[in-house]
């Protein structure tokens, strides 16, 4: 089920995990059509990962993702979910979207085919939906190389094959203008306690009906809410860089956290300042305890 606890992972902690094993945690919808079966474990090899947060019900989930140096899908594919990704390091070459590098950002809707191959290699978050913001359950279907850019879901291509947060196939998010947190404030609900005077935020998708988001927040030197306070909706988020206190907790680069709605925590805190990768599923609502 969902997690109901506040989850604090250090990445640098945690083993990585071979693509044979990640496989077992997917839904055989998914791992059942990876191609030629006698290609599958030396593909995988080359696969590893950290799960973030995995959600069996509506198989949503974030992995941090390592792809080592010329490693190729063994077909072209779409899904029925939505996939999400922002890249750390390296590069990847994704077939019928683009040639991705360290800072770009996608998300795909359900749907579209595609096919990732990287030849220096390339780190990131990788995210499916699953259930949720308007995707489907975490499924692979093969698909033929020159459908590559393509809808088979949806070959119409009208708005729903877009989705509410649109096709964003390459986002360079070194491109985005950062909005100052009171702008930003404006177009969420509350958000009493940020200190928005030391927060500037790059929009990457959002819902404009749900606020289901996903964003990259600047903390500068000395940001400090005013108290421990909840978000209304689940909130996640990774430290890219520099360092946050939450509480006792020091987060430095390579942090996650998985904030369950509702849950009161401490107020977090970033003396050198810091970037965030943030997904939040609605509008970043805040309430101070002491209000609450």
């Amino acid at each position: 089920m969902a997690l109901l606890q506040t989850s604090i992972l250090n990445t640098h902690d945690m083993p990585w995990e071979s693509g044979l094993d990640y496989l077992r945690t997917l839904a055989p919808a998914f791992r059942d059509n990876l191609g030629p079966a006698e290609q599958v474990q030396a593909n995988f090899a080359k696969y590893r990962q950290k799960n973030l947060y995995l959600d069996p019900l509506t198989t949503r989930r974030l992995d941090l993702v390592e792809l080592e140096p010329g490693y190729s899908d063994l077909t072209h594919c779409c899904h029925d979910s939505v996939e999400e990704g922002f890249l750390l390091s390296g590069e990847v070459v994704l077939d019928g979207e683009g040639t991705l590098q360290a800072g770009d950002y996608f998300w795909r809707p359900p749907g579209w085919i595609h096919h990732a191959k990287t030849g220096p290699g390339v780190q990131l978050l990788l995210g499916f939906e699953g259930r949720s913001n308007e995707s489907g359950p975490v499924t692979r279907q093969v698909c033929a190389p020159q459908q590559a850019g393509s809808n088979h879901l949806k070959p119409t291509l009208d708005e729903a094959a877009l989705g509410s947060r649109g096709r964003l196939r390459q986002v360079r998010t070194g491109e985005l203008v950062w909005q100052p947190g009171p702008d930003f404030a404006r177009s969420q609900a509350a958000l009493t306690g940020f200190d928005l005077t030391q927060l500037a935020v790059r929009v990457l998708s959002s819902n404009p009906r749900t606020g289901q988001q996903t964003l990259l927040l600047r903390l500068a030197p000395g940001y400090q809410q005013g108290s421990a306070g909840a978000h209304a909706v689940d909130w996640q988020m990774f430290v890219l860089s520099g360092s946050v206190r939450w509480g006792s907790q020091a987060l430095g680069a390579g942090c996650f956290v998985h904030r369950p709605a509702g849950r009161v925590e401490p107020a977090m805190a970033s003396a050198e300042g810091a970037l965030i990768y943030a997904k939040v599923n609605g509008w970043m609502n805040f309430t101070p305890a002491s209000h609450s």
